[in-house]
């Protein structure tokens, strides 16, 4: 009787083991997805707040032409508007390389934590804003590589970084190519090499 009663206990305690390991592993990643989710709200809040919105502001002001194409006394565009112009290509470009760490933080651990669905939203918030910066930073850059601003911007490693991140959320496409090339010449011509 004791052997059998022992069995019993014994059996119940492993299915109880069990059951426990289960909701463990389930809370678990429960709690993975909702930091997961977390920096993929906090990786778009970067992008659409603070110094990263101010920059686009800028940015698309001097790609449309409506600031900063003024010239000062001097017939040359004033340093102070290509500074502001300058930092804010700057902090566009080093918060999409901060998204695209954090993404690929994300898709890093897509086997252990099932990130997959964080991953899947993070990019459909991404992927317009993505696009649209795609179709217009060759124009932005070109106007800032002019002559009289900074024909030597050294933006090749951030500028591979943004190419990778589009790439990584809407695919390949004629503008990173581009880019790419760009990036390519310039580097076999010696320009924006540190």
């Amino acid at each position: 009787m004791t052997d059998w009663l022992s069995t019993v206990v014994a059996v119940a305690s492993a299915v109880i083991a069990v059951y426990a390991a289960y909701w463990a592993r389930r809370s678990a990643r429960g709690t993975f997805a909702h930091t997961a989710y977390e920096l993929a709200r906090t990786l778009h809040t970067d992008l659409t707040t603070g110094p990263p919105a101010q920059a686009r502001d800028v940015l698309e002001h001097f790609r449309s032409g409506t600031r900063y194409h003024e010239p000062g006394p001097d017939g040359l565009p004033p340093a102070t508007g290509t500074q502001e112009v300058l930092e804010a290509y700057f902090t566009l470009l080093w918060c999409f390389e901060r998204i695209l760490i954090g993404r690929r933080s994300l898709t890093g651990q897509q086997a252990w934590n099932d990130t997959s669905p964080a991953v899947a939203f993070l990019d459909d918030l991404l992927a317009w804003h993505l696009k649209r910066w795609a179709e217009r930073w060759p124009t932005v850059r070109t106007a800032l590589k002019a002559p009289e601003r900074v024909p030597d911007l050294r933006d090749h490693d951030s500028l591979g970084s943004f190419c990778d991140l589009v790439e990584e959320v809407t695919g390949p496409s004629e503008r990173t190519a581009l880019l790419r090339t760009l990036i390519r010449e310039e580097v076999d011509q010696g320009i924006g090499v540190t």
